[in-house]
């Protein structure tokens, strides 16, 4: 009897637990971080930074155009796995006037440089070694990528690996030019 009740109380357990993780994963899939981020709807803040070529490019030499800034780092597989979809998304709205700023957060220059290499971008990479900017936009983690207008109003905040090509992404970017 003793061994009845101890199966059927770990099976009660076991049944508790899926169904609290259920209910867990659907309060999760359902927060919207959009709707808790302050800095949507802000003057997005400027910053200069030095392009892989050791030019420099500040964020406000773009107003009047749609910036999608993006945060990223050489060591970061999603971001990795992120830099197709954005140039496939440079190739189709560059004449637009969709301009990305691919901010590398890594410690060292070089090591972006080595990566572009293996990895071209047809867009704009910057490096941000010394975590100015990303300190700025409080990005806490890789990728993030911000959707600025062109008046440089902050519009969304994407946090992770998003496929920038699907039509939901497109969506958000298209708003961009409505203003």
């Amino acid at each position: 009897m003793k061994r009845s009740s101890l199966i059927y109380l770990s099976m009660c357990i076991a049944v508790a637990l899926i169904l609290l993780s259920q209910q867990t994963s659907c309060y999760a899939e359902g927060f919207d971080p959009l709707l808790y981020d302050n800095s949507i709807g802000a003057k997005a803040p400027d910053f200069i930074l030095k392009d892989v070529s050791g030019k420099d490019v500040s964020l406000s030499s773009f107003k009047g155009k749609p910036v999608l800034l993006n945060f990223w780092a050489t060591w970061c597989p999603y971001c990795r796995k992120e830099r197709s979809h954005l140039n496939k998304l440079h190739k189709e709205y560059k004449d637009k006037g969709l301009t990305i700023l691919s901010v590398a957060t890594d410690q060292s220059a070089a090591k972006v440089n080595e990566f572009l290499k293996h990895t071209p971008a047809e867009f704009i990479v910057l490096s941000d070694s010394g975590g100015t900017a990303a300190s700025l936009y409080s990005v806490g983690g890789l990728p993030t990528s911000y959707l600025i207008n062109s008046e440089g109003i902050i519009k969304h905040r994407v946090v992770g690996f998003r496929e920038w090509t699907d039509p939901a992404s497109k969506m958000l970017i298209d708003k961009l030019f409505d203003n």
